[in-house]
């Protein structure tokens, strides 16, 4: 029987009240490790449950009578989410009665960790959502490769599959439709599906979506989706800003922020914050004006090199280069740096030019004179003597000149 314990992570909590019964609430996305942003070396911000952690933390409640799961998530990796489902069919194959509640959402992953449970509650604004895998294909990858990774999705899919199965009943062929298709569920169809054995009449989840259905709002908890998964139609559009902040001991504070003018959850204005905490206040606006920042520099280098392939075909390499790299200006820049240098050139050939020319001496050098013109005979008697003395000076005959 474990001891009575209670572990408060980022986005879950697992106690175990009296040495029988357990407790695990799971707010979060399901992922191997933390992510990591690309740009700042820094942990993205957000509810993860990552799953070295998860699964230790659930070694501790072995030898409980019961566990009851309080789940929103809105999925994450498979291959996590395949391990968390097995390690808690293990613990139900040991006698543990394992019920799971879906407060929110139990989407895509989510909707596998939901599964294990001998009995699933739901809410009628409840989200499931089924869906075949999905993977990122990057890199140079040749036909046989791009085969593999699908055949490789193809088998994910046929373990999601054997899940959907376990739990409903239902015929692969109609769990593999369901998928293809990207099944989302609301609690009461789930229900009727066999996703779900209980659904919860008298209570109801406060569930709704961002503005852009890119978002799910569930409990408090803003949850992200998943670019594959398109939220549903019909779900109230969420109006307030949430604001989690995570105390010394890893617990979330999830209270949102309400305005002084109105205590139903509108966000506060920018003069009520600095009226409330100048500081805080000072710094959200420094963020924003150095995001602005960031983005219109981006957009101007982006606009920049844009510009300068518009007209590359009209230069050398070098001068291209030297114009985006190693003495980066606009593309007018340097179009006037090459004009410059075309102008160098064109002096230097000039004057090179005269320096060969006075050096030879081709300024002395006048045209040849024209050849004399003779005067052609007029008269039949001068037309027979030319022609005889023209005859006389091809034999080598000397001639008589007149």
């Amino acid at each position: 029987m474990p001891k009575r314990q209670e572990f408060k992570r980022q986005a879950y909590t697992l106690a175990v009240v009296d040495g029988k019964h357990a407790e695990l609430t799971m707010y979060g996305d399901i992922v191997e490790t933390r992510p990591i942003d690309w740009w700042t070396d820094e942990p993205v911000p957000g509810n993860f449950i990552t799953q070295d952690e998860f699964l230790a933390d659930l070694e501790t409640i072995k030898g409980a009578e019961d566990l009851t799961i309080h789940l929103n998530s809105c999925g994450g990796d498979a291959y996590v989410s395949f391990a968390i489902h097995n390690r808690l069919r293990e613990l139900a194959d040991a006698g543990m009665t394992i019920t799971c509640i879906v407060d929110g959402a139990a989407m895509s992953g989510g909707s596998l960790i939901m599964c294990a449970a001998d009995t699933v509650k739901v809410n009628p604004s409840s989200l499931i959502l089924i869906h075949d895998c999905w993977s990122y294909a990057y890199g140079r990858m040749n036909s046989t490769g791009l085969r593999k990774l699908a055949d490789d999705l193809d088998v994910i899919n046929e373990s999601q599959a054997e899940i959907y199965v376990r739990k409903t009943g239902m015929e692969a062929s109609e769990i593999r439709e369901m998928m293809a298709k990207e099944t989302m569920m609301t609690g009461r169809k789930a229900a009727e599906l066999g996703f779900a054995d209980e659904l919860l009449e008298n209570t109801a989840a406060n569930v709704s979506v961002s503005a852009d259905h890119r978002a799910l709002f569930a409990c408090g908890r803003k949850m992200r989706v998943a670019a594959m998964a398109q939220l549903p139609e019909g779900l109230p559009v969420h109006e307030e800003i949430e604001s989690v902040t995570e105390t010394s001991d890893g617990e979330d504070n999830i209270t949102p922020e309400t305005s002084g003018r109105n205590k139903g959850g509108i966000p506060m204005t920018l003069e009520e914050l600095r009226q409330s905490d100048p500081e805080a206040a000072e710094a959200l606006l420094a963020e924003a004006q150095a995001s602005v920042s960031h983005e219109e520099a981006v957009s101007g280098e982006r606009q920049r090199i844009a510009e300068i392939d518009a007209v590359a075909s009209l230069f050398d390499a070098d001068t291209v280069n030297a114009a985006k790299y190693t003495n980066p200006c606009t593309a007018q820049e340097m179009c006037y740096r090459a004009a410059q240098e075309a102008a160098k050139s064109g002096k230097a050939f000039m004057s090179q030019l005269q320096a060969d020319y006075e050096e030879d001496g081709a300024d002395e050098v006048t045209s040849a004179p024209a050849p004399e013109e003779e005067a052609e005979p007029t008269t039949a008697e001068a037309r027979k003597a030319a022609g005889t003395a023209m005859a006389k000076k091809l034999r080598g005959e000397k001639t008589e000149e007149v």
